[in-house]
């Protein structure tokens, strides 16, 4: 994960479907063509921190369009939550619950463009 720039003014959003939950992921897109993920119920714990580059892959592996191995994100999803990590970086994985994420990939999957970086 690349260094946490200052997060201070940081627009976050979040899946359309997320609008009325408790709980979501929120990404932020800042300059340095980086992208900022958190987890909103915990906005205290550090955000993962990744090249613009990296989030395209990732949101192509949730649309089923390049392998896992190719993401730099791993998402593993348990019985009781959903959980994103980087394979480069030791930094506490978030946690969502299972509604969170499905919010959050039904934004993905329409390519709601608060979510895409070609559109920040």
């Amino acid at each position: 994960m690349t260094t946490t720039p200052d997060l201070t003014n940081a627009r976050w959003r979040k899946a359309l479907r997320s609008e009325s939950a408790q709980g979501c992921v929120e990404v932020a897109f800042l300059s340095g063509d980086l992208v900022a993920v958190r987890d909103s119920k915990n906005p205290l714990k550090t955000a993962h921190v990744y090249p613009v580059a990296a989030w395209t892959v990732f949101q192509d592996h949730l649309r089923g369009l390049v392998p896992a191995e190719d993401s730099r994100i791993v998402v593993t999803i348990t019985d009781d939550a959903v959980l994103l990590s980087d394979r480069q970086d030791q930094a506490p994985e978030h946690v969502y619950t299972h509604r969170e994420w499905l919010f959050f990939l039904d934004g993905v999957l329409k390519r709601e463009p608060q979510l895409c970086a070609a559109a920040a």
